[in-house]
């Protein structure tokens, strides 16, 4: 007779335990395939808590960039629309509880503690035979179980990596996202665009509706990613909406305010024969190009407390707020956060940086993960960097700031090194001087540790 499972008191004592458990954040070195990331053990466990995913409209995002945005601005329409809506996000920046969210606010530490204790004995019963639950895993089926434990309406999910075997894609979807394509997690999903696609577009539902950021023709490889992620729709009858074909963002002005640390994204939005002019405080270009994916998402999908307004888009927008996109924390020199981590993402940082906040120095503190592209991810700050301080990113994979320097000194920007990220952003300051900017990337384990000192220190001017 087995024992029975004592629920957990806390949420950190609940959170303990979920972190003992096979992390996927350390799984880059396993092999990519179905026996370690398959979807098999999710459904298990998802049928064993009552499928709490078919109590909710769930949208599920997915894409190489721009996932947490599309993801927190479509939840802040949804909201804004009426909707009880719950997001699940990961990593967290600060706080464990920033990764499971209902209407905007951490999820209640008890009902969270509840949901892991509810799904631990379907796990401890697995492990006992032989088949280990991952972190990430046990964590997406603990936040359906919170949205619906809470009666929400709609489940907001940020696929953790991929889409074929993300244990995301588990839930019952009335519409996937795919917010962009490029190169990412080349161990795992391949080493050129086309097989990124294959394995993000893979997420599709049959017969459900799939909303594609990748624009056609956009940089892509030898050949455009975009006809696998339409190949796929066919086979699966889901019907297919493309940025830059079925939809469209013109005009885009960005801002940004030194003196009031305002910022502000605005665009026109071409849908369905209408021209709807919107406006985001995340900056950026690519901002808007994620609004709108997020905004279409909304309009087209066929929800079950009925549609989504103009009005309600707009609104949702407006009101978004969102951690370590271009988040300014201090001026004089003016300190901006943002968590791109790749040579797509830090292009699109670079743009927004020389566009948006003009004058010099740019200088920029760089942490980064051993097995992201660092060599690409500097060369795409070339021309726009002044000066680069390689610091450590705070993750278990972290590079060593040395290597960060020196692959930024082989891109021609002048680079130095910092053991910490407090004597790295000492340093970018001291070589930015009261009128420059400061601009802290790489990694979002970088930006959380940079925040968090910020939450001990006071504000950091």
């Amino acid at each position: 007779m087995s024992t029975p499972v004592v629920p957990f008191a806390t949420f950190d004592d609940a959170f303990q335990w979920l972190a003992s458990r096979t992390n996927y954040e350390t799984m880059a070195t396993q092999s990519y395939d179905e026996r370690t990331y398959g979807l098999d053990r999710v459904h298990r466990l998802l049928d064993a808590v009552k499928r709490p995913d078919r109590q909710l409209d769930v949208v599920q995002i997915v894409g190489s960039k721009g996932k947490g945005s599309t993801a927190t601005m479509l939840s802040s329409i949804l909201r804004a629309a009426g909707r009880r809506t719950g997001l699940y996000s990961s990593p967290h920046l600060i706080d464990a509880r920033e990764r499971i969210r209902v209407q905007g606010e951490w999820a209640d530490d008890a009902l969270v503690a509840q949901a892991l204790s509810d799904v631990r004995p379907h796990v401890e019963a697995a492990a006992a035979a032989g088949e280990q639950a991952t972190f990430f895993e046990i964590h997406t089926v603990a936040a359906l179980l919170t949205f619906a434990a809470t009666e929400c309406d709609v489940a907001v999910l940020e696929a953790g990596m991929g889409g074929r075997l993300d244990a995301t894609s588990a839930a019952e979807a009335k519409c996937v996202t795919l917010t962009s394509l490029s190169l990412d997690h080349t161990a795992q999903l391949g080493t050129t665009v086309e097989a990124v696609a294959r394995e993000k577009a893979e997420a599709a539902r049959p017969g459900q509706l799939l909303v594609c950021g990748h624009r056609p023709g956009a940089p892509a490889g030898p050949s455009s990613a975009l006809p696998i992620v339409e190949e796929i729709c066919r086979e699966r009858a889901s019907p297919l909406l493309v940025l830059g074909r079925d939809f469209d963002v013109e005009d885009v002005l960005t801002a940004y305010s030194r003196d009031t640390g305002a910022v502000c994204t605005s665009f026109t939005l071409r849908h369905a024969g209408h021209r709807i002019h919107l406006a985001t405080p995340l900056l950026g270009a690519h901002q808007a190009r994620n609004a709108a994916v997020a905004a279409v998402t909304a309009l087209e999908t066929e929800w079950a407390h009925g549609k989504v307004t103009e009005g309600d888009v707009r609104k949702g927008l407006r009101s978004t707020r969102l951690q370590a996109r271009l988040e300014p924390i201090s001026t004089h020199p003016l300190v901006l956060v943002d968590g791109a981590h790749s040579p797509a993402s830090c292009a699109a940082l670079a743009h927004t940086v020389k566009a948006a906040i003009p004058g010099h120095p740019h200088v920029f503190v760089v942490g980064m993960a051993r097995d992201k592209d660092i060599a690409g991810s500097m060369i795409a700050l070339r021309g726009v960097a002044d000066h680069v301080v390689g610091t450590t990113s705070g993750s278990p994979r972290a590079a060593a700031p040395e290597a960060i320097a020196a692959a930024a000194d082989a891109a021609g920007i002048a680079a130095s090194s910092e053991p910490t990220s407090a004597a790295a952003l000492a340093a970018a300051r001291e070589h930015a001087g009261p009128d420059g900017a400061v601009i802290v990337t790489g990694s979002l384990y970088l930006c959380g540790d940079v925040l968090a000192q910020r939450v001990r220190d006071g504000d950091l001017s």
